[in-house]
């Protein structure tokens, strides 16, 4: 009885056919590690502007409601000045014990807050663009956190209302 020789092992096609299904499967994962990194990359962006647009909505929201008088806006808008009156929390935090001055503007990517004659204090980094504006008690701040996607266009409008200056008015005083 003589045995028939077969030979051990895969064959050229065999080959050719896992190579093939391989690179699929690697060319597939490649695609999806590229989409997902994409997709964290745009998620933290707009997870940095949102936090952004919320800080300066609370810090501002703070200072123009519980001022007694309309804030100044320069001319330009590149700054607003709120005047504090005593016993209020300013925007470092500290209360303050007399009137003092708030001036908010933005240095570089940086919003900054000078009270009276003391030097500036960063309040916030990684703001782009920042405006301010005043119309009948309404005071509009324009946001623009930096990588602000695109379909927000550059800026964001917060409009606060001056409350006090609006009950002063509509109550005389009182």
């Amino acid at each position: 009885m003589m045995a028939i020789y077969r030979p051990r092992g895969y064959t050229l096609v065999e080959l050719m056919v896992a190579l093939a299904a391989g690179s699929f499967l690697l060319a597939g994962v490649s695609l999806s590690y590229s989409a997902i990194k994409g997709t964290i990359s745009v998620s933290k962006e707009l997870e940095n502007a949102q936090e952004v647009i919320r800080y300066t909505s609370k810090v501002f929201t703070r200072s123009i409601k519980q001022t007694p008088s309309a804030p100044l806006v320069a001319a330009d808008g590149s700054a607003i000045t709120v005047t504090q009156p005593t016993g209020v929390i300013t925007c470092n935090g500290s209360v303050s014990t007399a009137d003092i001055n708030e001036v908010y503007s933005l240095v570089g990517n940086n919003l900054m807050c000078t009270l009276g004659a003391a030097p500036a204090e960063r309040l916030l980094t990684g703001v782009a663009r920042l405006s301010f504006a005043i119309d009948n008690n309404i005071v509009t701040i324009h946001v623009g956190p930096e990588n602000l996607p695109a379909q927000f266009e550059d800026t964001i409008a917060i409009d606060i209302a001056v409350s006090n200056v609006i009950l002063n008015n509509a109550f005389g005083g009182v």
